[in-house]
């Protein structure tokens, strides 16, 4: 596999105790509104065990369309938009085997 090859991002997000509405809120806004260059898919999903667990799978052109996203974020606001989460949101740059 190449650095030119897509790839898969899981984002694992868990909301503070009270603000599992908030959390929600601000991952599918994140998701609707902000460009992605790079970005070929986005699903979003939330534990039905857990109302607070949310997680996004993403297919990105290449690894580098990722790490740009996220340098990006970090840079305009994500800061802002993780308050109401327990830690920062937790991903997984996943490439298939086999």
């Amino acid at each position: 596999m190449s650095s030119e090859d897509p790839v898969t991002v899981l984002i694992e997000i868990h909301a503070k105790d009270g603000q599992e509405k908030d959390a929600r809120h601000a991952l599918l806004h994140a998701i609707e509104t902000s460009a992605k260059p790079g970005l070929i898919s986005s699903t979003e999903y939330e534990d039905i065990d857990d109302s607070g667990a949310f997680y996004a799978i993403q297919v990105w052109e290449n690894v580098a369309a990722f790490h740009a996203h996220m340098k990006d974020a970090e840079e305009n606001g994500m800061n802002e938009a993780i308050q109401v989460l327990r830690a920062h949101p937790k991903t997984a740059v996943l490439r298939t085997i086999g």
